[in-house]
């Protein structure tokens, strides 16, 4: 019995590093060549795995490119608590602050914004379950870090101010420079207002939410 449970436990270790092989190697062509481009059967390849045996861990590439998505979107959790800690004193060294940490992970940015609008339609019923409640569960944490950095903050006003820069965050950076040169995309700076850098046109609405968050009951 000792036996068998040893080989079971071993299995699912196995499992473990096969499912993040697929999904590293799913952003590996996410890197290369874009989300639209990547193909089920190309991450397959990627881990020289046939298609049927892809099939074992992951039912489509939206729920490999789900659980790349919670990777980094922890990993962004992670980083804001070591990047901050204590009551903020300096309100416009945080927004710059919160800025920068936010574009270290271009990738979560990216992938977040069309995770309703294009992801999300065509995974599975429970791997969008699971992304629903992880989201949560982050969301809550990052509230609980910002009622450390504000303490005079309420529990409202905390929640409003991670929903808040996040839906901010999401529409801005696709509309960015740093994510139009990451994904060689045209860029036109005499046309219209120009395209900007995802900090210089942050920070003012961090700067605003701030001070509006004041109001708010």
């Amino acid at each position: 019995m000792k036996n068998a449970g040893f080989l079971r436990a071993r299995g699912e270790e196995q499992k473990k590093i096969r499912r993040q092989q697929i999904v590293d190697a799913a952003a590996s062509l996410y890197a290369e060549v874009g989300y639209d481009k990547v193909t089920f059967s190309k991450i397959g390849r990627k881990v020289s795995f046939t298609r049927l045996n892809l099939y074992n861990y992951y039912s489509c590439k939206e729920d490999i490119f789900l659980t790349l998505l919670l990777q980094d979107r922890w990993n962004t959790l992670e980083d804001a608590r070591n990047t901050f800690s204590g009551a903020v004193t300096d309100q416009d060294a945080f927004c710059l602050e919160w800025a920068k940490m936010l574009l270290r992970h271009q990738r979560m940015m990216a992938l977040f914004s069309i995770a309703n609008t294009v992801i999300l339609k065509d995974a599975s019923s429970e791997m969008h379950k699971r992304f629903r409640l992880e989201i949560s569960q982050i969301s809550d944490e990052l509230i609980k870090l910002v009622q450390e950095l504000f303490p005079a903050f309420t529990p409202k006003q905390a929640s409003f101010f991670v929903e808040s820069e996040s839906s901010y965050a999401l529409t801005l950076y696709p509309a960015s420079l740093e994510y139009k040169k990451r994904m060689h995309i045209e860029i036109f700076k005499d046309v219209g207002s120009g395209t900007k850098d995802f900090v210089s046109l942050y920070i003012p609405f961090l700067e605003v939410l701030l001070k509006g968050l004041d109001k708010l009951d």
